[in-house]
């Protein structure tokens, strides 16, 4: 019998991100716990410590997640069965589908192969923001108590910049430590998790500072020019639709 062949580290990478990307599918699509994925990374983290052959150990655990997913797979067509293959979709299917579609239009901004997609496309609304929107501010809001150079803009400036621009190796300064939990071996998944909604958190925040203030400006300066106001409108419109649209209403900050 042919002996298996043993795989290049490169393999090794790219089987353990197969094996992750499986486990994720196994969550989100069938709904399971996520302790089937941390069980499998303290395997496999006592596998290298223990010196067990990883070409094996891979091979048997792909088996094993591509059989779980199997079993989930054959329980969902069996359950259609039953209903005589009249799919109907629930309630909570109907939510996350419509979550989704409102946010395709938003760039994702892909800086790591397993960040989050509501992650990724969060940034790329506001890196769109900065480069594209921002700059309308400065004509529309010179004149105003509200021009770029006072404390309260230079500050929602800054903090748009570290959740939005484009730093370090294309990512803004406030994902690094997200970037950092990914790649920690073994993955914390509590602490992604807890950076994902801090990100969140401080976009909604960011983006209801953003639009109280253009909304001040325009209902206490009845100087603006039409031009002005349309750009303070332009600016406006696209920061309302994303906190629309990544459900961010309710996050405020309490004064």
């Amino acid at each position: 019998m042919a002996k298996m062949k043993k795989l290049t580290p490169s393999e090794i990478t790219d089987v353990v991100a197969k094996i992750r990307k499986k486990y994720d599918e196994y969550h989100y699509k069938f709904f399971k716990s996520l302790s089937y994925k941390r069980e499998f990374e303290k395997r496999y983290l006592a596998a290298l410590k223990n010196n067990v052959d990883i070409s094996s150990f891979l091979l048997a655990e792909i088996s094993a997640i591509k059989e779980l997913i199997k079993r989930a797979e054959e329980k969902y067509l069996n359950k259609e069965i039953k209903t005589n293959n009249v799919k109907e979709k629930s309630f909570a299917d109907k939510v996350f589908e419509e979550n989704k579609r409102k946010i395709m239009k938003y760039n994702d901004l892909n800086f790591h192969k397993d960040a989050n997609e509501e992650i990724r496309r969060l940034f790329g609304a506001l890196n769109t923001l900065e480069q594209e929107y921002w700059p309308n501010l400065y004509p529309a809001l010179k004149s105003t108590g509200y021009s770029l150079n006072t404390k309260t803009m230079m500050n929602l400036e800054n903090q748009l910049h570290e959740l939005g621009g484009s730093g370090k190796e294309g990512i803004s300064p406030k994902l690094e430590r997200y970037v950092t939990r990914l790649n920690h071996f073994p993955r914390d998944y509590s602490m992604v998790d807890k950076e994902e909604k801090n990100y969140i958190l401080e976009t909604a925040f960011l983006l209801h500072d953003v639009a109280n203030v253009i909304e001040t400006v325009k209902e206490k300066n009845n100087v603006l020019s039409e031009e002005n106001r349309e750009k303070l409108d332009f600016v406006l419109d696209y920061v309302a639709n994303v906190i629309n649209d990544f459900r961010l209403k309710e996050f405020k900050k309490k004064y």
